[in-house]
């Protein structure tokens, strides 16, 4: 893969902009595209058409104020790296900027091409984790077109449809290449066009869970479905996936029941998918076909017994809590785990009501069968969490762990910095890189404690978060990293800190990064 940078400048003054396109030009930048924008929406327009490494954004356009152009950048096209270039006066503008998302500043006075080239390099570094992650994009693409239902990724602000599964032609009638032609509009029935658009603008960043709606197929019939959505970053873009599940033979089936005798109405009113009746003692009276065939018996060989003899056998005290609370309550809901006959554990959602057939109570048991939705939403939530690169947790996971913490909790984090990792980018190829990082990240959690968190912060930079209260902890492991150090992929530093009384956790990190870098300078001395 070619190494050499894609650029957009964004500069109005043209006199600038040229002195900046020579420095940009010389060999040491290596740049294999230049191209030049005088305002923010110009430069809008380019990044939506064309692939960039890293946007040099003057923060003095006509048409946006500077910190905001880079908020705009940022929220639309956060793969792009951004430097901002600032006058004599705008110090502060420059270091508002980088708070916005600005990973480097420069000032217009005496830049030169090796500064130039240093802060590019240095940003570009950051943003290029997607595009060097085949394997792990691959083990996403299985995932999506695996998934038995239908999945449809579209892009927030067009609604046009960036990515179906196979599930999703099946059930919507349409190829993939049609599907990428249309938007989410084109699914919608027109007489419930105008409320979906104002659902869908009203979701923002929120997600949206077990909603009801209808959709159209390409031959123009309608059908039940039931909507399951959360935003995502898909390739540089604000995007939103679906899950729609197909629900047009349960309502139907609903529908006609509600039309019988009273006890079957009931049952269907609440039904989920799983269809029982049992006593308040727990024992079967009846059961659908479909649930045993889901269990893998026969009606024959579940009538009669205890629906607790289908449970783990460490939740059968559980079962006789569901018991007591459904007879005080006259109905409970919540999750139900059955093992099925092979073994498998089976999930049901379930909500449950007790009726009386000739003065004598018994229980109307309706649940839906979400054990592969679960699956499925325990692999997106660890995706979300980890790096996909060397399988670390990334700085997401780290915030949301540490503040699950309490308050007074007593952590200590180290902070390791590949040494020449630039170097080695740049001498011996990305794949010897991506090579390194990954035995890095190998190497940390092979020295680290069961109860350590061992965290990529990005580019060559890791944290372990120590699970041993106290400086002897942490102290502890720096030591044993600093001695193993012949056994890791490459060469580093490590500096590291206990959190003090209520400190933050980016308080505590700074100050060890601060030991880091001051261990590497008497290192170099």
């Amino acid at each position: 893969m070619s190494t050499q940078l894609q650029l957009l400048m964004v500069e109005d003054q043209r006199f600038d902009a040229m002195l900046l396109r020579k420095l940009l030009e010389t060999p040491l930048i290596d740049a294999g595209r230049i191209d030049h924008a005088e305002s923010l929406s110009a430069a809008i327009d380019l990044l939506e058409r064309h692939f960039y490494d890293a946007v040099l954004l003057d923060l003095g356009l006509p048409d946006s104020d500077g910190v905001d152009a880079v908020r705009r950048l940022c929220a639309q096209f956060p793969a792009v790296a951004i430097v901002v270039l600032t006058g004599r006066d705008e110090e502060q503008v420059g270091v508002d900027a980088m708070e916005a998302g600005a990973q480097d500043k420069l000032g217009k006075s005496g830049l030169d091409a090796a500064q130039l080239a240093h802060s590019l390099r240095y940003a570009v570094a950051r943003q290029r984790q997607d595009e060097d992650l085949r394997q792990s994009a691959e083990a996403h693409r299985v995932l999506f077109e695996n998934n038995p239902f239908a999945l449809l990724v579209y892009e927030v602000n067009t609604l046009r449809f960036l990515a179906v599964n196979e599930a999703a032609s099946r059930q919507y009638g349409y190829t993939r290449e049609e599907f990428l032609s249309r938007s989410l509009p084109d699914v919608w029935p027109p007489d419930e066009a105008e409320r979906a658009l104002i659902s869908v603008k009203a979701l923002s960043g929120a997600n949206l869970k077990n909603e009801e709606w209808h959709h159209r197929r390409k031959d123009g019939s309608t059908f039940d479905v039931e909507i399951n959505a959360q935003p995502i970053n898909f390739r540089g873009r604000r995007a939103r996936i679906v899950m729609a599940r197909d629900i047009t033979l349960r309502n139907r089936a609903i529908s006609a029941l509600e039309t019988s005798e009273k006890r079957f109405r009931k049952l269907f009113q609440y039904s989920l998918g799983l269809i029982c009746t049992h006593d308040l003692a727990g024992i079967i009276l009846s059961v659908n076909p479909a649930v045993a065939r889901t269990l893998g018996y026969e009606v024959s060989e579940l009538m009669g017994r205890k629906l607790s003899d289908f449970c783990p056998p460490a939740l059968s005290q559980a079962f006789e809590e569901y018991l007591q609370r459904i007879a005080r309550n006259k109905e409970d809901s919540g999750l139900l785990y059955l093992v099925a006959r092979d073994g498998q554990p089976r999930i049901w959602e379930y909500h449950n009501v007790i009726d009386e057939d000739e003065g004598e109570p018994y229980v109307l048991g309706h649940a839906q069968d979400i054990t592969d939705r679960r699956r499925y939403e325990r692999q997106l939530k660890e995706q979300s969490i980890r790096d996909p690169l060397t399988g670390c947790y990334n700085r997401r996971f780290l915030e949301q762990h540490v503040a699950s913490m309490s308050a007074a909790a007593c952590w200590g984090c180290i902070v390791i910095d590949l040494d020449h990792f630039k170097q080695i980018n740049d001498t011996q190829g990305h794949q010897r890189g991506d090579e390194v990082l990954v035995g890095m990240g190998r190497f940390l959690t092979l020295h680290a404690a069961n109860e350590d968190i061992v965290v990529r912060m990005g580019g060559d930079e890791f944290l372990v978060l120590v699970g041993k209260p106290g400086e002897d902890g942490t102290a502890e492991l720096a030591s044993r990293l600093a001695a193993a150090s012949d056994q890791a992929p490459s060469g580093f530093t490590i500096g590291w800190a206990v959190r003090e009384s209520d400190e933050n956790v980016e308080s505590t990190i700074r100050r060890a990064d601060r030991a880091l870098y001051a261990s590497r300078v008497a290192a170099r001395s």
